[in-house]
């Protein structure tokens, strides 16, 4: 469904993406690890086109992309079959949540604003928040608010949402409810790429994990070959660090 070729991107001489290949399928849960500084979060915006790679392409349903000199037309396109949910929500201060979801179905995708309110009350309800509709973010909780960056991922009913570290700005105990969200969203079929340091989430739900490092793709399997033996040291060395101190390679 969608394929990821040669991804280059360097910001001045820092290369931070060098030549990153991936592979997405219907459904897939793509969960992507990886140490600060690997270039996961740079992936997922070039993917997105909030950052324009240098080099490579992207094929979706074998329409060929070309990254560094794409148009406006083929970006929008891109735009439109993918979501994206953001670290730290995003939201608009002086929009609802509500209208925070309908804004870019009426604005961008030009839907009308009834069917607009009737989709953003739908995607809201899915994320937990039908008694949230009116309230402003400052009314919401960080998990609140980025339950209502989901639903605004999800309204337009994209091909596949693309989850930047969501529960990274969120205090411990707001982090579980997101992921619940995330959790019933893989099990209704959403494709999904999540960078994440969320272990137990990769572990739980990850048709594939992707560990990255140094701006490559080091290795990639089902989270119970990454965990229980991992292939290259470095994917065993993050483990380590990351997990219990006395990692021996078993789930």
């Amino acid at each position: 469904m969608l394929e990821l070729k040669n991804i280059h991107k360097s910001f001045g001489k820092n290369h931070i993406l060098k030549g990153v290949d991936l592979s997405v399928n219907k459904g897939d849960i793509i969960v992507i690890l990886g140490p600060s500084g690997s270039g996961k979060t740079t992936l997922l915006r070039c993917i997105n086109f909030l950052e324009r790679a240098d080099q490579g392409e992207i094929v979706f349903d074998e329409i060929r992309t070309p990254m560094k000199t794409a148009s406006r037309h083929q970006i929008n396109s891109i735009r439109k079959r993918t979501g994206f949910v953001f670290q730290n929500y995003n939201l608009f201060a002086n929009k609802t949540a509500l209208e925070n979801v309908t804004e870019g179905l009426i604005v961008a995708r030009k839907i009308p604003k009834e069917q607009a309110i009737k989709t953003g009350k739908e995607a809201l309800d899915k994320v937990g928040l039908s008694d949230r509709y009116d309230y402003y973010p400052s009314q919401l909780s960080g998990g609140q608010q980025q339950r209502v960056g989901i639903a605004r991922a999800i309204a337009a009913d994209p091909e596949v949402v693309l989850f930047d570290e969501p529960t990274s700005a969120l205090d411990p105990e707001l982090v579980g409810e997101v992921l619940q969200v995330m959790k019933k969203l893989a099990k209704d079929g959403t494709t999904m790429i999540v960078v994440t340091h969320e272990m137990s989430f990769a572990q739980d739900v990850a048709t594939e994990v992707v560990y990255m490092e140094d701006g490559v793709i080091v290795e990639r399997g089902t989270p119970r070959k990454i965990y229980s033996k991992p292939e290259d040291p470095r994917t065993e060395q993050f483990l380590r660090r990351v997990l219990r101190k006395d990692y021996e390679y078993s789930i």
